[in-house]
């Protein structure tokens, strides 16, 4: 498996899985064809033309589950012929969009992972992969392949001054 890991500062991307910082207090709210929550367990499944807002976040899905933990949001998971994020990393900042088959989410951990025909832009910035797992505590992205003959790809353009 190749691994390409980079310092996203060059990249533009540094907060990718941090949304506006109000957006972790906002409601999470949820549409889909069909859906339940078990308050036993402390979890959502939502099924059909999923889509999950959170502040600017956001994410469309075909399948989707979320789970929380103390009344936080501990995971998201969700699936799909091609799942769609975005959001917005900071105030006066451009949109962050994201796309792959599957996306895991975990706001406690600063992870965001999508991976199968994964996908992440920023403006004119641009990481594919199969799989690509951003950790925003420590400001890095990884970009990892899952066969010999596939390659990730990085795109970044010079900043204006």
């Amino acid at each position: 498996m190749k691994t390409l890991s980079s310092l996203l500062v060059a990249f533009g991307l540094c907060t990718m899985a941090h949304a506006l910082p109000e957006d972790s207090a906002e409601p999470i709210k949820i549409t889909s064809d069909t859906g339940g929550y078990d308050h036993q367990i402390n979890e959502g499944f939502y099924d059909g033309n999923v889509v999950m807002v959170q502040g600017t976040l956001e994410i469309h899905a075909d399948h989707a589950q979320f789970k929380m933990v103390n009344d936080e949001l501990e995971e998201v998971i969700a699936k799909g012929n091609l799942i769609k994020i975005k959001y917005l990393p900071e105030a006066n900042k451009p949109w962050v969009f994201g796309e792959g088959e599957r996306l895991e989410y975990y706001p406690k951990k600063n992870l965001l992972v999508l991976s199968q025909r994964a996908k992440l832009t920023q403006e004119d910035d641009v990481v594919e992969a199969n799989r690509i797992e951003y950790d925003t505590v420590n400001k890095k992205v990884r970009a990892l392949s899952d066969k010999k003959s596939d390659r990730v790809f990085f795109e970044i353009k010079p900043k204006g001054k």
